[in-house]
């Protein structure tokens, strides 16, 4: 078709959705030359709905308000922080999209993002496909991620308004379609707003010809007519009798508990009378959806389950692989003891037909080579799956910080081993891939330093970092262990205590190995320790948390110094976040991870403060309770323990008792005012803050 209104070149393919016939533009529309059907352009955005329809969390008033501040501004997060800062991180950071790497696409695929919303999917995605088409019926939402992708800068993330029921592209024009969070609504025909409509009656009806299944087969159906033969679905979508529900977890569309697995006909009675609107929102088993997906024209279909909701999932695992994974895939930190019974005794061979979502990746007919996930395209490019046939690779998405700086992290399988080959951290953003390339050099410099010791097989060895088609990762070897048992959510009960115990000492065991190894020399200790606090107060100051009681306990931490006249401290490396988050257990073995904050040359004080008082400030603020810090640890007998702990260190490192007694303030002087990296933020740290900064001054230990 000619392009007089339309920006971009790419949708000189668009065809009507009714008659698949020829588009011509003219005065900011474009008119079908077969069927002669008329579909508007808004804001540069083709608009083939053939009625106005709304689906968002908000108003159309606020995404309408939104969408000029954002175009006025030139700065859409700010926007949104402005007017939607509820859903900010349901909008802005990259993991939501961490399954982009099971797909099978490379940098030259063309991608439908089918129910776009605001591009959580599709502004990732962009970074790694050759053209990501974003659709959806709600033209504010599409205006909204017009501008964003536009202020981002991808010219390759293309807008359509349309229905996934009738689709305006030409057969066969996609590699892979994304079907996230919407299948279960193509049957639902009113408008929602989320803010007003969820689990609330509407004041609205409507009356319905179809049956819902049947509406989700037509989507289907369309979705194989683009797809390319071989071409994949990527379904994202709730399990039916996934555990939550079956617990009691009301269903996310109605808000309404265990109507996702009653009959039809009792879940479709319930909604009429609680939200007078039919039940028309179908999530099925896994064996209702390899039916729905048999039927809507797909063959062959991969399952993953995803923990613990497929929107931004922690956990993404191959369902053969999930009974590995029972105590992980359930978590039990705050269930009560019928619950964590109930948990116990159920069969894991069971869990893969009960996680709470899944992710199927569907081929469409035809295409009879294998098409690889991303990630494994990746590695096989590094070197390092060369003798794997693709049957025999599994891959799972593993845990990580959320947002946007940090990694999305993945564990390869191979041969059907029950062991991971590898670990894998893939850079989710490639604004930010110096984030892994300085990992990569930490740890070239631990492995050389640590060569040839006992530690050498307690550290990730690396075997590749670079970049692989505009991909940033981080391959090291997979390290056994499991992390340890002590529960920051149950208080310190006797019990727990003793796992924490146990996990601290060993831990205490590796840090004075490791430290002793890493040493480059020593410092005198009183001359050192008091420039660096003089420098940490001038830093205070300089940030305006130099309040008159931290003042004071400065003070009383520089007498404390002056006293350790003829002592001298190693300087050895530092991991900079010794924490039992980054700890892996298995019998008296210990082995550490995450090496984004290591130092080569530091104090020994911070890794000891960090694996001691982290865990206990994280107990405590989880208490909630109106005790100090300090009063919570003489309550709980956490005294003995950190006395314990400190005279366990000072046994193995030789460090004096004297400058042991001073590590909480050290080390809480430190964690204030060290300087962070950007991707870092300080306040993610227990230490960090006024009130641990005032608790941790005033804390001595005597040994």
């Amino acid at each position: 078709m000619k392009l007089e209104t339309i920006e971009d070149l790419s949708f000189a393919d668009l065809i009507c959705p009714f008659c698949h016939g020829e588009l011509s533009s003219h005065e900011r529309a474009l008119t079908c030359r077969s069927c002669r059907k008329e579909y508007p352009v808004v804001d540069g955005i083709p608009s083939f709905g053939q009625k106005d329809e709304y689906w968002c969390n908000v108003r159309r008033e606020t995404m309408q308000e939104l969408n000029n501040r954002a175009r006025e501004s030139g700065d859409w997060l700010k926007a949104a922080r402005e007017l939607i800062p509820q859903y900010v991180e349901h909008i802005e950071p990259f993991d939501r999209a961490d399954a982009q790497y099971l797909w099978p696409v490379n940098g030259e695929s063309r991608v439908l993002d089918a129910g776009s919303m605001w591009g959580g999917l599709a502004i990732p995605a962009a970074q790694h496909c050759g053209e990501v088409f974003a659709v959806d019926k709600t033209i504010e939402t599409l205006a909204f991620l017009k501008i964003r992708a536009k202020q981002m800068g991808f010219r390759n993330v293309h807008i359509v308004a349309s229905p996934v029921q009738r689709l305006p592209f030409p057969d066969g024009y996609f590699d892979l379609v994304v079907l996230s969070g919407v299948l279960e609504w193509v049957a639902f025909d009113q408008d929602v707003v989320l803010e007003i409509h969820w689990g609330k009656r509407r004041q609205d009806s409507a009356v319905y010809s179809k049956d819902p299944r049947q509406v989700q087969v037509e989507v289907l159906r369309e979705i194989q007519r683009v797809l390319k033969r071989g071409g994949h679905l990527y379904l994202a979508i709730e399990n039916s009798i996934g555990y939550p529900y079956l617990a009691g977890v009301p269903d996310e569309h109605m808000n309404i508990m265990y109507v996702s697995f009653l009959p039809r006909f009792l879940a479709n009675t319930i909604t009429r009378w609680k939200l007078n609107c039919e039940y028309r929102t179908y999530t099925y088993s896994s064996r209702g959806y390899r039916s729905l997906l048999r039927d809507g024209g797909f063959t062959d279909m991969e399952y993953y389950g995803a923990f613990s909701h497929y929107i931004q999932p922690s956990m993404i695992i191959p369902a053969d692989l999930i009974r590995h994974w029972k105590e992980v895939a359930i978590p039990v930190h705050n269930a009560r003891w019928y619950q964590k019974l109930a948990v116990k005794m159920f069969p894991a061979g069971l869990l893969k037909y009960s996680s709470p979502s899944f992710i199927i990746m569907a081929k469409a007919p035809g295409g009879d080579e294998p098409k690889e996930a991303r990630i494994v395209q990746v590695l096989r490019k590094a070197g390092l799956l060369d003798g794997s046939a693709p049957s025999d690779i599994k891959v799972v998405k593993s845990g990580g910080r959320a947002g946007s700086y940090h990694a999305a992290n993945f564990l390869i399988y191979e041969n059907n081993d029950t062991r991971p080959a590898c670990f894998c951290k893939v850079c989710r953003n490639n604004r930010y891939a110096d984030i892994l390339e300085n990992e990569a050099k930490n740890l070239k410099t631990v492995n050389r330093l640590l060569m040839d010791t006992e530690l050498s097989a307690c550290i990730p060895r690396l075997l590749y970092s670079g970049n692989i088609d505009n991909i940033s990762i981080l391959v090291t070897q997979y390290l056994e262990g499991a992390p340890s048992k002590f529960n920051l959510n149950t208080g310190f009960t006797t019990k727990n205590l003793r796992k924490l115990d146990s996990s601290i000492q060993s831990a205490i065991r590796f840090l004075a190995t490791f430290q002793r190894y890493t040493q480059v020399s020593e410092v005198e200790a009183t001359p050192h320790l008091l420039s660096v606090i003089e420098s940490q107060r001038e830093t205070l100051n300089e940030q305006e948390r130099l309040t008159e009681e931290v003042d004071s306990r400065i003070g009383d931490l520089v007498q404390a110094i002056e006293k350790l006249d003829g002592l001298r401290i190693p300087v050895c490396a530092v991991h900079g976040d010794y924490d039992l988050c980054n700890l892996l257990f298995s019998g008296d073995r210990v082995s550490i991870v995450d090496f984004e904050h290591f130092e080569s040359e530091g104090l020994p004080f911070f890794d000891l403060a960090n694996l001691i008082f982290n865990p206990i400030i994280l107990s405590y603020t989880n208490m909630k309770t109106s005790d100090s810090l300090l009063g919570t640890i003489a309550r709980s007998n956490l005294e003995n323990y950190i006395g314990r702990w400190l005279a366990l260190y000072q046994r193995l490192s030789g460090l004096p008792a004297q400058l042991l007694e001073l590590i909480g303030p050290l080390s809480v002087m430190e964690q204030n005012t060290k300087a962070y990296p950007y991707y870092r933020e300080p306040r993610t740290y227990p230490m960090w803050g006024e009130t641990m900064l005032n608790e941790l001054l005033a804390q001595r230990i005597e040994l």
